[in-house]
């Protein structure tokens, strides 16, 4: 008998075990959908770029370097931090690297967010611009040739030339070189930027031996970058504002024999990413101060900028500037 109350004691007990392990199993959300958290975009491969002087625009899709786990839209924004290296516009994924001109390294900050609160991710990458050496060395007969080699670098109003005076002055006489523009030594030739309004930059050359007899020969430079806006042949003086630039020739008098100019808006010279040269004979400038045209007695050659702006600067660079056969 008290083998079969046992026996009913143990069963009782063992159903009790499985009513409450169907209740534990009940309880079980082990099987159910996990809950969703949302994320945030996430930037990858981006890497850092080298461009080659002569670009003009580099376009870079963020499309191809963000994702979204949860396909949402996504929004950027960028910073460009040295707008002197290059200028970025961004059109929805799509960034525009613009040349300017000049070589160096710039730091884009690029980010991303898909709406959602604190869900902003950014990254850098750099882009650098190669530097940009100067032209050729002149090979042909040169008698007078400034060809910009072993100068230091950097900006001709703080570092002067030898022999090469530069000078410029404001609508009001003044002279500041942060006011007028930039002229700069780099890599043996100048890189020259003339963006502020009436203000214009003289530079002149004054031959060591005086007075030459240059008749025949011609004026020529090498030239690469070249941006300018519609240059109209006025003087920065005339009463139409002056947007243009010349070469011209002198005596060391000033005026005592007389000089030629030439200037740049007859030359018709376009943009090229290589360097190109330009020769004018001598005998075909035009009266400079209307003196007469003669080549038989010259003791000074030069360069003279005047108009730009910041929106539509005079920018390039030359080279091998001289009087040759």
């Amino acid at each position: 008998m008290k083998t079969k109350q046992y026996l009913n004691y143990i069963s009782g007990l063992l159903f009790s075990l499985f009513l409450l392990t169907l209740a534990a199993c009940g309880d079980d959300d082990s099987n159910d959908a996990p809950v969703v958290i949302n994320q945030p975009p996430i930037i990858s491969g981006l890497s850092e770029i080298t461009l080659s002087p002569g670009f003009e625009t580099y376009e870079l899709d963020f499309a191809n370097y963000v994702t979204d786990q949860e396909g949402e839209i996504i929004t950027y924004s960028v910073v460009n931090s040295d707008e002197t290296i290059i200028t970025i516009n961004l059109a929805g994924s799509l960034l525009t690297i613009n040349e300017v001109g000049n070589p160096g390294s710039s730091i884009i900050t690029i980010t991303a967010t898909d709406g959602q609160a604190n869900h902003e991710v950014s990254e850098n990458f750099t882009v650098t611009v190669e530097a940009i050496n100067g032209a050729a060395d002149y090979t042909g007969n040169a008698v007078v040739m400034y060809d910009f080699n072993n100068l230091p670098q950097g900006s001709i109003f703080d570092n002067s030339l030898p022999g090469w005076l530069f000078e410029g002055s404001t609508a009001d006489g003044e002279y500041n070189a942060a006011e007028i523009g930039s002229i700069i030594v780099e890599n043996d030739h100048l890189s020259i930027i003339h963006n502020v309004e009436s203000t214009y930059i003289w530079s002149e050359m004054e031959l060591e031996d005086g007075n030459q007899d240059f008749t025949g020969k011609k004026f020529r430079f090498d030239y690469r970058f070249y941006t300018v806006p519609n240059l109209n042949d006025m003087h920065w003086e005339d009463e139409i504002p002056g947007i243009d630039m010349q070469i011209y020739y002198i005596d060391a008098g000033w005026g005592d024999v007389g000089g030629g100019q030439y200037r740049f808006s007859d030359m018709k010279l376009e943009y090229s990413s290589d360097w190109q040269s330009v020769e004018i004979p001598l005998s075909e400038f035009e009266s400079l101060w209307e003196n007469p045209v003669d080549a038989s007695a010259v003791g000074v050659i030069g360069l003279e900028i005047w108009g730009g702006t910041a929106n539509a600067p005079i920018s390039f660079r030359i080279d091998n500037f001289g009087i040759v056969d």
